[in-house]
Parts: structure tokens; C-alpha cells; sequence
């Protein structure tokens, strides 16, 4: 604008100079004209000649200034329109950039998600590994700047775990061998699935739908690494998670029924209130884990390590912990009605109100352990130990104690009618008093209280 007003002040002086070379010119040639009448001499034929020379030379002069004036300015005048073109672009680009920044500022919550999104799901079918790695930490990173995206990016994750590692069932005549030439590949999981699991686990669970869960069925991610991951509510029901590290993980309320959990570590993990029904759990590590309240029912647990591990009213109906740790474990008011605890290592383990009616305790380390008001109806302790374990109010009847170690068991107010193949001999290093039930046979030892 500054240089349309400069151009203009410019044409405005060369109309004033042009105006003035006139009116001098005029003046000049009036001189000239006067003067030459003056003087004596001359006829009036040379006078008039003279005259015109005189005003030719001054017109000439003129003239050349005139033109010289006029080619100056514009010049000038060009320049600055030159200028003027240019600082409009400049002006008019300047403006442009600043309304783009202040409309994609605009967008960006609405419109730009959207295409970050639209694209992030292209690329997560992408062939390229890096690719698919791209989409998915893009599409966390919407899930936290949108939270109304959160859900479904999450079961879009879920999606893409279960479309691109489920079980694959193989046909073999010999799976020992199918075994040995896929072990190494089961413990290997692809770098997108982990990248995938690793983010639903890191999720905020708090925007998650309080009536939908993570859909994982029957997928395949054995080998994964779920350290401190949040998988609450989940359901991994027919999954293989043979394998998978679970330390300190969060599987609160968790479906896992038929899942297979061999040799997964799972210490310190929360797994309050999961269903592990005919889950597979042989040799996995629950040490310290806390198990409250979740249902076990028909679970595989032989050779699992579920030491210092807290299972209070958990169910454990059917259940078979074969040679299974539960050494100092808290158990109060578990049920293991008809489970199979043969060789299991009970030792120091807290049993009080637990249900052990008809389960098979054959070889079993109980010493230590607290067993007060539990009830032992018709179960099988045969060879077990019993040793200083602590057996106050507990119901024995109808249980099997052939060749059981009771030294220093303390049978006060327990009820042992009907006991099965107990010999006075195993009662008289036991503790009792006026309040045990003994069967008819036996006779009270003389070292009880009366």
C-alpha cells in the first residue's frame, strides 16, 4: 500500500516539473523576443531570424531536459511498482501461511485425528514390519489425545492379535516330534503382536467400558512379554499363553477357561477373581500371586509353584495340583473339594474353614500347617505328614489316615469317627483332649487333656 501512495507522489511531481519547464520556457522565449526588439541595427527580416534561432536553441535545451526528467522518473515509477507487486505477493503470502497455521490449529482436534486414524488403519495392514510398527504406536498415541477413540483403538489392537496370531491347530501323528520343531518358533512372537500386546497393556483401563471386554480368544501369544501389564477383565478364554511373562501383571477378573499357562510367570500377579476353568497351568510360577476368589475349577496344576501365594475362597473343585508348591500359602476357605493334591507340599500353608471333602492328599507335606475347622470328610491322607500341623475342630470323618505321620498334630475338638485305617499308635504323639472324636476302636491316650 506505502508503495501505490509512493508512485503516486512521484507522477504528481513530474506533472509539476513539466509545468514549470513550460511556463519557463514561455518566460525565456518572451525575453528573447523582447530584447531582440530593442536593438538597432538589425532589419526586421534578421531580427525574426535571430529570434527563431534563439528560441529553437532554447526549445532544443528544454527538450533535453524534458526528456531526461521524464525518462528518471519513470524509471522510478517503475521501481515502484515493481515493489509493490512484490511486497503484495509477500503480504498476501505471509497472510495465507498464518490463516493455514490458525486452520489447521482448528482442525486438529476434529478433522486431522480422523486422518491420522484413517490412516494408521491402512498401514496396520501394511506388508512392510515397519510399517505395521508405525500404525500402532500412532494409533496409541490418538487413543491418549482422544479418549473417545480409546475403546475402539484398543479392540482394533485385539482385532489384529487375533487375526494375525491365532492357534493353529496341526494335524500329527507324532506330536512329540511336532513339538521339538516349533518350540523354538512358539517362544518367538512377532514383533508387531508384542508391540501390540505391550500397548493394550499399558492402556488407561480407567476409560475402558465397564460391560465390554478385551476380546483375545484363542489367540497365540506364547513367549510374550506382559511384565506389569494390565490385561483386567480380558478374555483370553482358549488362549496359549504357554511361556508368557506375567511378572507383577494385572488379570483381575480375566476370563482364561481352557487357556494354556504352562510354565508362564505369573509372580506377583494380580489374579484376583479370574476364571481358569480346565485351564492349563502345569509348572507355572504363581509365587506370591494373588489369586483370591478365582475359580480353578478342573485346572491342570502339576508342578506349579504357588508358594507365599494368596488364594483365599478360591475354587479349586477338581482341580488336580499333582506335586504342586503350596508352601506357605494362604488358603483359608478355599475349596478343593475332589481335587488332587497327591505329593503336594501344603507345608505352613494356612487351610483354616478351607474344603478338602473327598480330595486326594496321598503323600502330601501338611506339617505346619493350619487346617482348624477344615473339613477332611472322606478324603485320602495316606502317607501324609501331618507333623505339628494344627487340625483344632476339623472334620475327619470318613478319611483315610493308613500310615499318616501325626506327630505332634494337634486334634483338639476334631472330630476323627469313622476315620479310616488310623492306628493308636499314630494318636499317641498327637495332641487331643476331652473334646476329640475318636473312633470306637481307639482309645483315648493317656498324655491328652482332659
Amino acid at each position: 500500500m506505502m508503495s501505490f501512495i509512493k508512485v503516486d507522489m512521484k507522477t504528481a511531481r513530474v506533472k509539476s516539473l513539466f509545468l514549470l519547464t513550460a511556463v519557463i520556457f514561455i518566460l525565456c522565449s518572451t525575453i528573447i523576443i523582447w530584447e531582440l526588439s530593442k536593438i538597432n541595427g538589425f532589419t526586421l527580416k534578421e531580427k525574426i531570424e535571430y529570434s527563431t534561432k534563439a528560441l529553437t536553441s532554447i526549445g532544443i535545451f528544454f527538450w533535453g531536459i524534458a526528456v531526461s526528467v521524464n525518462a528518471y522518473y519513470t524509471a522510478q515509477i517503475a521501481q515502484g511498482l515493481g515493489q509493490s507487486s512484490f511486497g503484495d505477493f509477500l503480504f498476501n503470502k505471509l497472510t495465507r501461511k498464518k490463516n493455514n497455521e490458525i486452520y489447521i490449529n482448528y482442525l486438529e482436534p476434529k478433522q486431522l485425528i480422523t486422518e491420522r486414524f484413517s490412516r494408521g488403519i491402512e498401514q496396520l495392514g501394511s506388508e512392510q514390519m515397519e510399517t505395521r510398527l508405525g500404525a500402532i504406536y500412532t494409533l496409541e498415541k490418538i487413543a491418549k489425545d482422544s479418549p473417545q477413540d480409546h475403546w475402539t483403538i484398543m479392540e482394533i489392537f485385539a482385532a489384529f492379535i487375533r487375526e494375525n496370531a491365532p492357534i493353529i491347530e496341526e494335524e500329527t501323528e507324532d506330536e512329540d516330534e511336532l513339538e521339538e520343531e516349533l518350540s523354538e518358533e512358539l517362544l518367538k512372537i512377532p514383533t508387531d503382536i508384542q508391540a501390540a500386546l505391550t500397548v493394550i497393556g499399558r492402556r488407561n483401563a480407567e476409560l475402558d467400558p465397564k460391560d465390554l471386554r478385551l476380546d483375545l480368544r484363542y489367540t497365540d501369544i506364547s513367549g510374550a512379554d506382559l511384565t506389569e501389564a494390565n490385561f483386567s477383565k480380558a478374555d483370553l478364554s482358549g488362549a496359549n499363553l504357554s511361556d508368557v511373562m506375567l511378572y507383577t501383571a494385572n488379570l483381575m477378573e480375566a476370563d482364561l477357561s481352557g487357556s494354556d499357562l504352562e510354565g508362564a510367570i505369573l509372580f506377583e500377579a494380580n489374579l484376583q477373581s479370574c476364571i481358569f476353568y480346565e485351564a492349563n497351568l502345569q509348572k507355572c510360577v504363581l509365587r506370591k500371586a494373588n489369586l483370591s476368589n478365582a475359580i480353578l475349577y478342573q485346572a491342570n496344576l502339576q508342578g506349579a509353584i504357588i508358594y507365599d501365594a494368596n488364594l483365599t475362597e478360591a475354587i479349586l473343585t477338581e482341580a488336580d495340583l499333582q506335586g504342586a508348591n503350596l508352601s506357605d500359602t494362604n488358603l483359608q476357605s478355599a475349596n478343593f473339594e475332589g481335587s488332587n493334591l497327591t505329593g503336594a507340599n501344603l507345608i505352613g500353608a494356612n487351610l483354616q474353614e478351607a474344603n478338602l471333602m473327598g480330595a486326594n492328599l496321598e503323600g502330601a507335606s501338611l506339617s505346619t500347617a493350619n487346617l482348624s475347622e477344615t473339613i477332611v470328610y472322606e478324603a485320602v491322607l495316606v502317607k501324609a505328614n501331618l507333623s505339628e500341623a494344627n487340625l483344632c475342630g476339623a472334620n475327619l470323618t470318613g478319611a483315610n489316615l493308613q500310615e499318616a505321620i501325626l506327630e505332634e498334630a494337634n486334634f483338639c475338638g476334631a472330630d476323627l469317627t469313622r476315620v479310616e485305617n488310623l492306628q493308636a499308635e499314630q494318636i499317641e504323639s498327637a495332641y487331643g483332649d476331652s473334646t476329640t472324636c475318636l473312633p470306637k476302636n481307639l482309645a483315648r491316650p493317656a498324655r491328652w487333656v482332659k
